[in-house]
């Protein structure tokens, strides 16, 4: 069965040169959904209330109305769900109703109530519950009116508090309002706001009180690949955590012990370095084993509580979250005498830490080992050593129990690469059928990797034709993407009939080349004309070679020209030539070399005339009598 890590890693290969030049590296198709004209619902009323203790317990109580404006808000709406820990949190529905837009209210009977476990097949994670809701006969205009009252028990931090709410700019909103009520003494907490009004503290009985109003007029739409910019978008947030540092010596508290080493542990990581002198090796065959034998069950930290597995109890289940497979990879580490150290990063979250320090911001735990300078995660299970998915990459980093601070490497375009010779042969009725030979590395080998275990052989056809067209047929040789072995290759075999009309002089796309940029122009002629937000960008190069075939009573009589360009982080290079009057050879290089994992509206505004170019030019055609 593939993992919650696979699904959150693959990228199909004839995708990702595109994805990384135009920026949206989370799509898991050839091309991205257009992004939204609008909102699917919008915030009638959103009035939250945080009472906060002296030992870091609260009462949230959240009364919102939000009204249903598409037939997606309808999806989006018609199903709510809560989740908690037991015996950590408790949750209640004081009302949830849906208000027609004639005024007609409709409660959510009992019998449309769930409370189920989380992940009901993980032993261990019994006290991670989710609560459903089923709103029926729920229509355009509609209101889904939802009031609970979630109580957090249980501080996951003794002693402290944190909190975070985020406003999205694309959703319109009329009546916001949050109330924070906090001891005067004994919790000291920071806050910052941005984009709400108010906030003045008022004093009585020993206790602060805040209370802040947002409201939001005109949406704004974002592109489906801007990066999470959590000091952007409005937001407060309030913590009693002063740095990150202590955030990561509050995490050290719940790991402590848990990544202790035993008989069992020891005797495996004796059997799985058997042989192996070198540091780096006897550790990379303890994280092969980790990554390829214990199943990733994608309960995030703090869903289940702050507090790991013991590494000898993972290894009992063959199962655990981010967590717990970094105590197991750190226990194996240790039994041979290599030291590491967990590290909290935000998977897929923001490149920059937010000014309040909290525990919340952190999604996912990896392993960090000083002596060998990386960092490894081994719930991506199709990973090399020492590479991380791209959702990992350029990351801030607190290490536990340190709390020191450090961020993961950003890749650079000479570790992810893609490879590919492709050869197109054209027969007498114009039907083409094509053989490409790929090569990958880095995180693309892993996004491929993670693609194929998940398309069933079946559904080869399916994959290559929103490239190819509906009456495309193909078939995959997977290789061994079972190996994390760098490079990876496997190959793609594809019959396009009526691809070329040989009764009259014409022209084929190039684009009939399945290799890396065989969606590019599609995705790359999509450029929007603007970005309000920075984009995620990732590092990369491509390169293809490729032989256009034609029979012989077919004369090719023009190839598409040279092109030469080069730009603040990018280099594209064309060549095709006329190697007889029926045969074409092709050579497409593309660079992408950037700083950092994302990159900004105004890099975009410089880039965009070359990027269009380089679109234009991967829609070349060769010519034809």
């Amino acid at each position: 069965m593939p993992t919650g890590a696979e699904l959150r890693f693959a990228r199909p290969l004839f995708a990702v040169v595109a994805l990384a030049a135009t920026g949206t590296v989370c799509a898991q198709q050839a091309a991205p959904p257009a992004a939204p004209a609008s909102a699917p619902f919008e915030i009638v009323r959103s009035h939250i209330d945080f009472d906060v203790n002296a030992d870091g317990s609260s009462v949230e109580t959240d009364d919102t109305a939000l009204r249903v404006l598409d037939s997606r808000g309808q999806d989006v709406l018609r199903r709510r769900s809560l989740s908690y820990t037991e015996g950590l949190q408790s949750i209640e529905i004081e009302s949830a109703y849906a208000l027609k837009a004639d005024g007609e209210r409709i409660d959510v009977p009992k019998g449309a109530i769930f409370r189920n476990s989380a992940a009901p097949s993980a032993p261990g994670f019994e006290n991670a519950k989710v609560l459903t809701l089923y709103f029926p006969r729920l229509d355009i205009g509609d209101e889904v009116v939802l009031v609970t009252v979630r109580k957090q028990l249980v501080p996951p931090f003794a002693g402290a508090f944190a909190m975070r709410k985020d406003f999205s700019r694309a959703i319109k909103a009329d009546d916001v309002q949050v109330t924070l009520t906090a001891p005067q003494a004994g919790l000291p907490l920071k806050i910052e706001t941005v984009g709400l009004d108010g906030g003045q503290l008022q004093t009585y009985a020993g206790r602060n009180r805040w209370v802040w109003r947002y409201h939001n007029d005109a949406p704004a739409m974002f592109a489906p690949d801007s990066v999470a910019a959590v000091d952007d978008q409005p937001h407060l947030a309030a913590s009693s955590f002063p740095t990150y540092q202590a955030v990561g010596q509050a995490y050290g508290a719940y790991f402590s012990g848990k990544a202790d080493t035993t008989p069992e542990i020891e005797s495996l990581a004796d059997q799985l370095t058997h042989g192996i002198s070198d540091r780096r090796e006897q550790a990379k065959a303890l994280y092969d084993w980790v990554a390829q034998n214990i199943s990733y069950v994608d309960i995030v930290p703090g869903a289940n509580g702050f507090t790991p597995h013991a590494a000898a109890d993972v290894l009992a289940l063959r199962s655990g979250d981010s967590k717990d497979h970094a105590m197991l990879l750190e226990a194996l580490l240790a039994a041979k005498g290599i030291a590491s150290n967990p590290a909290l990063i935000a998977d897929g979250g923001a490149y920059v830490l937010p000014a309040v320090p909290s525990p919340f911001y952190f999604n996912h735990l990896i392993t960090y080992i000083p002596k060998l300078k990386l960092f490894a995660d081994s719930t991506a299970r199709y990973a090399p050593f020492g590479v991380l998915p791209f959702a990992d990459s350029d990351r801030p980093a607190v290490l536990v129990p340190s709390g020191a601070m450090t961020a993961t490497p950003n890749p650079s375009a000479d570790q992810t690469t893609a490879r590919a010779k492709v050869t197109i042969t054209f027969d007498a009725n114009g039907t083409a059928t094509g053989d490409s030979y790929v090569w990958l590395t880095g995180s693309a080998a892993m996004d491929e990797r993670a693609a194929l275990a998940l398309i069933p052989p079946e559904s080869d056809k399916d994959m290559l034709q929103p490239t190819l067209g509906p009456d495309a047929e193909a078939s995959v040789d997977r290789g061994n993407f079972q190996s994390d072995s760098d490079p990876f290759a496997y190959s793609l075999h594809y019959r396009v009939p009526n691809a070329a009309n040989f009764t009259a002089p014409g022209a084929v796309s190039t684009s009939l080349s399945v290799g890396p940029f065989a969606a590019a122009s599609v995705l790359l002629g999509q450029l929007p004309p603007s970005r309000n937000t920075s984009y995620a960008c990732p590092s990369m190069t491509a390169t293809e070679d490729s032989t256009f075939e034609f029979p012989p009573n077919v004369e090719v009589t023009s190839v598409p020209k040279p092109v030469s360009i080069a730009a603040e982080g990018l280099r594209f290079e064309m060549h095709y030539q006329m190697k007889d009057p029926h045969t074409v050879a092709g050579a497409t290089m593309l660079r992408m070399d950037h700083p950092r994992a994302f990159c900004t509206p105004e890099y975009y505004a410089r880039v965009r005339p070359d990027l269009a170019l380089i679109a234009a030019s991967l829609r070349a055609q060769i010519q034809y009598k």
